[in-house]
């Protein structure tokens, strides 16, 4: 099996730089050109205002049923169907304020320094959640101003940001592929079985917006604006870096560099690039600064590593390894985990590969670029226990399914169908205590 996932990546990543240099405008008359091609003409369509308010709209609506319909299944299986009067905003924050949520809102209350554990390996007081990016937990302590509760704050972050978030997905897909495949794209998304973390105490949302903005920015060539939201981004999680890649794959092929060397016009092309995609380099500052956030507190830049490997049993390996430690745990007893946690990131493994694959004659490269390096992040660590919830912000994989099922009507509706059902026993095992994380 290792064998064969590693042969099938390097021959993908061969592949998929023989067409981007294809695209940088290698001549036609080379047969590898004409052969490596993009095989599908998508015609984009503009974002227009009634887009924007529609998709706030129905952005905001869903939030509020997901919120509703966690009341309504608490009622339900605590059997308080006869005293839902007495339901209080502590039950319902209790409701969400599960995985990681309290150290959010405990560093945007407290800060880093006052934030500390003891430490059974250490046996002293340890800042363990310096591993938590720090964009999430500063917005909610700026809300705060305005809100008189943390909890309060961090929901209206989370809020906002996954309605802001679906206006510039829905743009960005919209104005690359269509109207119609805009449409399923998002439908999927809010279909995914863990999408409901969209509405938590997490980074989903925040990075899902952020995400999102730097993709419709590239598609339309603001490289200020994209690094200023990739600043954010890589501030936000340490995946938000990949946005400098995208970046500069979508400026390489749109300036279509080899064509601009075979013309003489290499000196044009620098000019271009260091006064447009150089603010492509302001992204991995987020990255630097949370490194400085480190060293700042222990004196150690990548002392959040040793707080992953030695508290959350999380080291960094090659993604063969870690598919091959969830195939161990899945040929185990069968369990809650196994059922909740183990399946599923196998399946969305399987999927992100598949569509990869799919994509490579098809689909924008930047978009695949990004899913690539995107899931080999999430399935590069041991113990991965929050696949599920991570993969949510692989945005490709709805655009790519989308746009494969666009044609077969039957297919989707089934997917939506699965998707649907699945979305319900994972809430419900997610509010009710389940292996969900």
């Amino acid at each position: 099996m290792t064998i064969l996932l590693n042969t099938i990546f390097i021959l993908f990543i061969g592949i998929w730089f023989v067409r981007f240099f294809v695209e940088m405008d290698v001549p036609e008359k080379y047969r590898v050109s004409r052969f490596f091609q993009n095989t599908t003409d998508y015609k984009g369509e503009g974002l227009t205002k009634k887009d924007v308010l529609r998709i706030l709209f129905l952005a905001f609506l869903i939030r509020v049923l997901i919120y509703f319909a966690s009341v309504l299944i608490y009622l339900v299986q605590s059997d308080f169907l006869s005293h839902a009067a007495a339901f209080s905003w502590n039950d319902f924050f209790n409701l969400w304020n599960k995985s990681d949520a309290q150290h959010y809102l405990d560093l945007a209350e407290k800060g880093y320094v006052n934030c500390t554990e003891v430490t059974e390996w250490s046996g002293r007081e340890e800042h363990l959640f310096l591993v938590f990016f720090p964009l999430y937990p500063w917005f909610i302590r700026f809300f705060h101003f305005f809100v008189n509760s943390y909890a309060v704050a961090a929901f209206a972050v989370s809020i906002i940001s996954f309605c802001v978030g679906c206006v510039f997905f829905y743009g960005a897909v919209k104005e690359e592929y269509g109207a119609s495949i805009a449409e399923k794209s998002l439908t999927l998304l809010l279909l995914y079985p863990f999408s409901f973390f969209f509405g938590g105490i997490m980074t989903e949302s925040l990075f899902f917006c952020l995400i999102s903005a730097g993709f419709f920015y590239i598609r339309r060539h603001k490289w200020l604006i994209v690094g200023l939201i990739g600043l954010l981004a890589s501030l936000c999680r340490i995946q938000g870096v990949i946005l400098l890649g995208v970046g500069i794959v979508e400026f390489l092929i749109s300036s279509q560099l080899i064509r601009m060397i075979q013309e003489g016009q290499f000196k044009g092309f620098l000019k271009y690039f260091f006064t447009e995609a150089v603010w492509l380099f302001l992204i991995p500052i987020g990255n630097l600064v949370y490194l400085g956030l480190n060293y700042q507190i222990t004196g150690n830049a990548f002392q959040f590593t040793v707080y992953q490997k030695n508290h959350w049993y999380h080291t960094t390996t090659w993604f063969t390894n870690c598919v091959a430690e969830i195939m161990r745990y899945i040929s185990g007893q069968v369990s809650d985990t196994t059922l909740l946690i183990w399946y599923p990131e196998l399946i969305l493994f399987v999927v992100a590969a598949a569509l990869l694959l799919y994509s490579l004659r098809t689909q924008p490269l930047k978009y695949s670029a990004y899913l690539l390096v995107y899931t080999l992040i999430n399935y590069s660590v041991t113990f991965l226990i929050s696949g599920g919830r991570y993969m949510l912000n692989a945005i490709p994989l709805f655009f790519f399914t989308a746009a494969l099922l666009n044609k077969h009507k039957l297919l989707y509706q089934l997917l939506c169908f699965a998707s649907a059902l699945l979305y319900g026993i994972c809430f419900t095992a997610f509010l009710t205590g389940g292996a969900i994380y």
